[in-house]
């Protein structure tokens, strides 16, 4: 079943100030029974609805939403709710947070775009977006488009890291880009999702 934006209206409610979505109480044509219908709402009823999901690798974290059976990113569901369909295939996240779904935070993207607003990756050791440590001194480099761009080696990480942000600046990077993690490299909040039967397809 392919969601509709009045569907996702009758199921939840979304403050595009917060970005936080809330489920509705839902009507008795969703279940199969009483019971379940009865369980499901005082539950769930008037409760955030989805979770928090990283990946392990990077850290790279991401809302998502049960519904029906299925997975949905929080973020495409924003879009549903505000613009109706179709959703676009590329949404970035303006401040680099992939869990802030308020509204002013959305904006369609192209995928070139959102590669050049990034956080800073996890697994960087120097401190500096493009900045490593080689044979005694702070190489500075960058990746783009499919590439990674050798920008030159300093004795001082500053130098290099400067380096690195006039070359994104001269290239259409975010002024942000690769400055700061993301918030949710430290902070991991219980997850609390409505699943029932098997188990939910991601989607």
């Amino acid at each position: 079943m392919d969601l509709t934006q009045d569907m996702v209206k009758e199921l939840l409610h979304y403050d595009p100030d917060t970005g936080i979505f809330t489920w509705k109480s839902r009507d008795r044509r969703w279940f199969s029974s009483n019971v379940g219908w009865g369980v499901w709402n005082g539950r769930f009823a008037g409760k955030r609805a989805g979770c928090e999901r990283g990946n392990s690798a990077n850290g790279y974290r991401r809302r998502r939403i049960s519904i029906l059976n299925s997975y949905y990113l929080e973020h495409r569901l924003a879009w549903l709710w505000m613009e109706g369909g179709p959703v676009p295939e590329q949404i970035d996240h303006v401040n680099r947070d992939a869990t802030d779904n308020r509204w002013a935070n959305l904006r369609e993207a192209k995928h070139i775009q959102n590669g050049r607003n990034q956080s800073l990756h996890s697994n960087n050791s120097s401190g500096y977006g493009g900045v490593s440590r080689s044979s005694g001194k702070w190489r500075a480099r960058c990746h783009m488009l499919g590439k990674d761009h050798h920008i030159g080696t300093f004795d001082d990480v500053e130098k290099a890291a400067e380096a690195v942000q006039e070359f994104r600046r001269l290239h259409g990077f975010s002024p942000e880009h690769g400055l700061t993690p993301p918030r949710y490299h430290t902070h991991y909040p219980e997850p609390i999702f409505p699943i029932s039967g098997r188990q939910a397809r991601k989607r």
